[in-house]
């Protein structure tokens, strides 16, 4: 029989193979969209975040601690998460983001198909070891994390998605921007 070992490597290697899989299901314009709402999600959950702490700490103001969201970081990462989703499905599906493309041939189709797929797992699993850990996004303080310390040394994958977090976070661009010239004729 086989001994399967559960790990954030295998954790990893699905993550990025379910996104990658869903990416060639939904085809290269809906994988954009999506894209395209992520980093709008970010930026609203962010932003929604950061007013919800800074009235939790402010002095004198208890409707933030009444509702869970005062400056206890658990509960508001929880938040952010599930905000961010909520957001991320809205903005895909409703926001009437529209993406064509002037030219496409099939070879270069399947492989801008692919990395909007790599790019999406990897701005997705980056957001969301983010919103986790509790840190401001592009936070270049994220890898000394001692929650993180662990999970770093036992996942070389997951430390590379921690440490690289800022490439993770440009690489959609960088494939949106490829997109964008050779989808033009």
């Amino acid at each position: 029989m086989f001994n399967i070992t559960l790990s954030w490597d295998l954790f990893i290697i699905v993550f990025f193979a379910i996104v990658v899989t869903y990416t060639f299901i939904i085809g290269k314009k809906e994988s954009v969209k999506v894209i395209i709402s992520t980093y709008i999600a970010i930026v609203a959950v962010q932003g929604i975040g950061n007013v919800l702490q800074r009235i939790g700490t402010e002095a004198g103001f208890g409707g933030a601690s009444m509702l869970g969201v005062g400056s206890n970081v658990p509960v508001l990462s929880i938040f952010k998460l599930i905000l961010f989703i909520i957001l991320m499905i809205l903005l895909t599906i409703r926001a009437g983001i529209s993406v064509s493309y002037l030219r496409e041939t099939t070879l270069v189709n399947m492989i801008v198909t692919a990395l909007c797929g790599i790019a999406t797992a990897g701005l997705l699993l980056s957001t969301l070891l983010t919103y986790v850990t509790g840190v401001p996004i592009l936070d270049m303080g994220m890898p000394q994390l001692a929650s993180l310390s662990p999970v770093i040394q036992q996942s070389n994958l997951m430390q590379l998605m921690i440490f690289n977090q800022d490439l993770w976070f440009s690489f959609p661009a960088l494939v949106l921007i490829g997109a964008g010239f050779a989808g033009k004729s």
